[in-house]
């Protein structure tokens, strides 16, 4: 098992249980490891592989289900690529379409400032700032390895000056007037049975919202909703639509609408707030 082809036939055996796709997840991390593309291995199957030992360590590592973004240390995103590593939470492609629901608020109603609740990677920041030269943005996080993750994702892109990240529950430490909040924050019911490698790897404060789930999406509305912002645009579980609803209804919210991701499943919302004029 030294060769390129019979460290493959290896490696798609030993991954079989791990992943869906495991002769392509192989290719990838023996791409990974001689920082090659994957026609090369096709091209030169015959050849030997060096360091074979710290290969089969990077298999092992995604057999035991530990995230492929983990153990290379980064995340493709819309059209970039972000460093990410546990204690930050792998961004999903069903993200994408928040943040192009929330560029369509931004370009429509020409906005310069917004915050974003739960910044992680620096995901939808990062998209948003590269999308609008002129738009100023301060995303929040209650964790610091998050926090230095998308420092460092940001810093990557040379958005330094319209991006800045601090250290807040939701928005208690912003102090700037903001016209739009995102947030792709915690929903899931904290009894909910996950798969291995999201329940074992990824951030509990990024994953689970509470015993229902939705604790801390209602504590998010209220809190934009008190700081008098006209725009939310959040991510959900795909079960919460009913009672999003009626909480919206019962506190009163001016518009409201939601979005369903790909699968056709209920993802997130978007939600325009009375602005109450300051005396």
């Amino acid at each position: 098992m030294t060769t390129i082809k019979s460290s493959l036939i290896w490696a798609k055996q030993r991954l079989q249980d791990s992943c869906e796709r495991p002769l392509f997840e192989s290719e990838l991390l023996l791409s990974y490891h001689l920082s090659k593309d994957r026609t090369y291995l096709h091209a030169f199957d015959d050849d030997k592989i060096d360091n074979i030992e710290e290969f089969k360590s990077l298999i092992e590592r995604r057999a035991n289900h530990e995230p492929y973004e983990y153990i290379v240390g980064s995340a493709s995103f819309y059209d970039i690529d972000l460093a990410v590593k546990e204690g930050v939470l792998i961004p999903r492609p069903e993200t994408e379409i928040l943040i192009d629901l929330v560029a369509d608020i931004i370009k429509r109603e020409n906005l310069t400032s917004i915050a974003e609740i739960g910044v992680g990677s620096g995901a939808i920041s990062i998209i948003l700032a590269r999308k609008f030269p002129n738009l100023k943005i301060v995303a929040t996080d209650i964790c610091d390895i998050p926090i230095e993750v998308a420092r460092e994702n940001i810093k990557r892109y040379g958005l330094e000056d319209r991006v800045e990240v601090i250290k807040s529950n939701i928005l208690d430490e912003v102090s700037e007037s903001v016209e739009l909040v995102v947030s792709n924050p915690p929903y899931i019911a904290n009894d909910f049975k996950l798969e291995k490698n999201v329940k074992e790897y990824e951030p509990k404060e990024a994953l689970f919202g509470g015993e229902v789930g939705d604790e801390l999406l209602k504590q998010i509305v209220l809190d934009v909703k008190a700081e008098n912002i006209k725009y939310l645009a959040c991510e959900m579980g795909y079960n919460q639509k009913e009672a999003m609803e009626k909480f919206f209804n019962d506190i009163g919210v001016k518009y409201y609408k939601f979005y369903k991701d790909l699968a056709r499943f209920d993802r997130g919302f978007l939600i325009e707030f009375e602005k109450e004029e300051k005396l």
